[in-house]
C-alpha cells in the first residue's frame, strides 16, 4: 500500500538522564552562624567521612533565619550516635543534629535542576546537547526512507534500511520474517543489514588499489573521502542512519552500538524487549558509543 499521502511524526527518544525522577537520600546537618563556616568545614574534612556519590550536592544551605545548614556526612556512612561522639568536646557538641533529604543524582536538564534545588542546593552544568533540529531537506529524506521501509514490510516482517546521511541513498536494506528468525537466532533484520554493509566493504577493499587508512574518518558526513560521495569506511556503520519498521531488540541495538551508527529511526516500539525504550542503550553510560534515536509514526491523511 502506498503511503505517499500521509503525515510523518519524528520524535527524539529522550536519553536516560532526561527521564530520571527525583530520588533523595538523607544526610546529617547542623545549623551554624556564617562566621563558623571555615572551622566547621575544617572539622568535617579531618574527622568525618567524605561525601560519596553526591558531589553535586552543595555542602552549605542558607537557612530562612539567616543561619547556615551544613552537611556533616551522609546518614548511610555513620550512625547518629557515632556522629554525636565525634562532636563531643567541640564547640558544636550542643548543636542539634538534624536529618535532611538531598538529591541522590545530579540534575541533567534545566527542569530537573529547578526541581532538585528546591529540595537542597545542587550544582548544575548544562549538558552539551547534540543538535537534533531537522532541516527541511533532512526531514524530507527521513520521511522518504521511512515510507520506503513501511512499504517494504507487513505485520509478520521487520524491515531495516541503512543509509548515508551525506548522499541520502540506501546502502543496504533487508526484510526478515518472524519465521526466518526462528530458523537462525541471528537472522534479525538489523543484523542482516549490517552484514550487507560488511560485504560491501569487503568488496570495496578487494577492488581498492590503495591501502586503507589505519584510522578511518569520524563520520561519513565529514569532508573526508572522495568527491563522488563514496563512503570511506570507519567503524562499519560509523555515522550512518538506520531506519527500522520495528524498534531493534537488545542484541540488534548492541550491534548498532558496536557499528557506531549516527542515528536510528524506528516506527513500532517494542516495549517488552526493545533496546531503546526499555534499556536506553543508545545512551547507556557504560557503553563507549552513543547515538540519537527517534521514534516515528506514519498517519494516513
Amino acid at each position: 500500500m502506498s503511503l505517499i499521502s500521509c503525515s510523518v511524526d519524528i520524535n527524539r527518544v529522550p536519553i536516560e538522564e532526561e527521564r530520571q525522577q527525583l530520588v533523595t537520600e538523607l544526610v546529617f546537618a547542623i545549623a551554624i552562624s556564617p562566621s563558623q563556616t571555615a572551622q566547621v568545614l575544617k572539622f568535617i574534612g579531618q574527622h568525618l567521612p567524605k561525601l560519596s556519590g553526591i558531589e553535586h550536592v552543595k555542602r552549605v544551605k542558607k537557612h530562612t533565619d539567616g543561619s547556615l545548614l551544613v552537611i556533616m556526612c551522609q546518614c548511610s556512612q555513620i550512625t547518629r550516635e557515632a556522629l554525636n561522639s565525634e562532636l563531643q568536646g567541640t564547640e558544636w557538641e550542643t548543636l542539634q543534629v538534624t536529618e535532611h533529604a538531598v538529591p541522590t543524582v545530579a540534575p541533567y536538564t534545566a527542569e530537573q535542576y529547578d526541581l532538585w534545588k528546591a529540595v537542597w542546593p545542587v550544582s548544575y552544568r548544562p549538558p552539551v546537547i547534540v543538535r537534533t533540529v531537522l532541516s527541511p531537506d533532512d526531514r524530507e529524506y527521513i520521511e522518504r526512507i521511512l515510507r520506503h521501509v513501511a512499504d517494504s514490510t507487513s505485520t509478520e516482517q521487520v524491515a531495516v534500511a541503512i543509509c548515508s546521511p551525506r548522499t541520502r541513498l540506501v546502502m543496504a536494506e533487508t526484510t526478515v520474517s518472524k519465521a526466518s528468525r526462528k530458523v537462525h537466532p541471528l537472522k534479525h533484520a538489523a543484523m542482516c543489514c549490517i552484514a550487507q554493509v560488511a560485504d560491501a566493504e569487503l568488496k570495496r577493499q578487494e577492488c581498492a588499489s590503495d591501502v586503507l587508512p589505519a584510522k578511518r574518518p569520524h563520520s561519513p558526513s565529514s569532508s573526508d573521502g572522495d568527491s563522488n560521495g563514496d563512503y570511506v569506511a570507519g567503524y562499519l556503520c560509523e555515522g550512518l542512519d538506520v531506519f527500522a519498521s520495528r524498534e531493534p531488540c537488545v542484541m540488534c541495538t548492541m550491534a548498532l552500538v558496536h557499528s557506531r551508527i549516527g542515528r536510528l529511526f524506528f516506527l513500532a516500539a517494542s516495549p517488552g524487549g526493545g533496546g531503546i525504550s526499555r534499556y536506553s542503550m543508545h545512551s547507556y553510560k557504560s557503553l563507549n558509543h552513543h547515538f540519537s534515536a527517534f521514534q516515528c509514526s506514519i498517519t494516513n491523511i
